[in-house]
């Protein structure tokens, strides 16, 4: 993967396509745009997506950026920091207007929750720690890899009562309460809820939300499971949405709501 532009883009890119820097002849990778005006920081993040099956565009500022969106029909946008007279909320608020659909990731400085809630409320399809975290980053990207057309159900949201898991979006709905989630969650959950009912072995969920990776410990499954139950308002001693069926996997299975249960609170938690 190599970045065609270090700066503003290349010249004479087509309208509506990139100019990629995937080999004639050979199936398109995915475009991403990076909007980044630290010149170290764009360096580093050539580096860090070195071995990702994506090619890269990079532009320092927020207004040549916007252009870019227009001729090179990214598949993907990641917001750094951005010079000029537009920063990147504006790029943002500016791109949303016309691209209601593209995944946008913005970099937000470490602990600025006021900029991640702004960012969110702009449109951000993600928001992650800046500087990039290798694994956060990777995580995010490897999510939009799959979800670029690669799944013919992807926008089926799945409805079972209380629970509503989005087919596109990383996010579900319980008891009508939004639940926005990180990436590996929401496969995992998308997966389960698409079996609700059933067993689902340990390796099917591997294969659903790490691509089968090898590298994947027990534990780091056994780590998600625990997030998303405490999203779900699982109690931990005698969970009621996930169950453990020891030595095979994990079940999904939507309990009756108890009396003065607050999903607010518990789908927060």
């Amino acid at each position: 993967m190599e970045s065609p532009s270090a700066g503003v883009g290349p010249p004479g890119v087509p309208e509506g396509r990139a100019a990629s820097a995937s080999p004639p002849g050979t199936e398109r990778r995915p475009l991403l745009l990076v909007g980044e005006a630290e010149q170290g920081a764009a360096a580093g993040l050539r580096r860090l997506l070195a071995e990702e099956p994506i090619d890269l565009l990079s532009c320092g500022e927020a207004a040549k950026a916007l252009l870019l969106l227009g001729r090179a029909g990214p598949d993907a946008v990641l917001l750094g920091s951005m010079e000029g007279p537009l920063d990147a909320m504006e790029f943002l608020r500016i791109a949303r207007t016309s691209e209601q659909s593209l995944p946008i990731v913005v970099g937000v400085p470490v602990g600025d929750s006021a900029y991640a809630l702004r960012a969110r409320g702009l449109g951000a399809t993600f928001t992650v720690e800046r500087p990039y975290r290798a694994d956060e980053l990777r995580s995010v990207l490897r999510f939009l890899l799959r979800e670029w057309g690669r799944d013919p159900r992807g926008g089926t949201v799945i409805d079972l009562g209380r629970l509503r898991v989005d087919g596109e979006a990383p996010e579900f709905r319980l008891d009508g309460v939004l639940v926005p989630l990180p990436p590996t969650e929401y496969l995992l959950l998308r997966h389960l809820a698409r079996n609700a009912g059933a067993v689902v072995s340990r390796q099917e969920l591997v294969r659903a939300a790490w691509a089968g990776d090898s590298a994947v410990r027990s534990n780091t499954l056994n780590v998600h499971i625990m997030r998303l139950r405490r999203r779900l308002g699982d109690d931990r001693a005698r969970p009621r949405w996930i169950s453990t069926v020891h030595g095979i996997g994990y079940r999904l299975t939507v309990p009756e709501k108890e009396r003065g249960e607050d999903a607010v609170e518990r789908a927060n938690g």
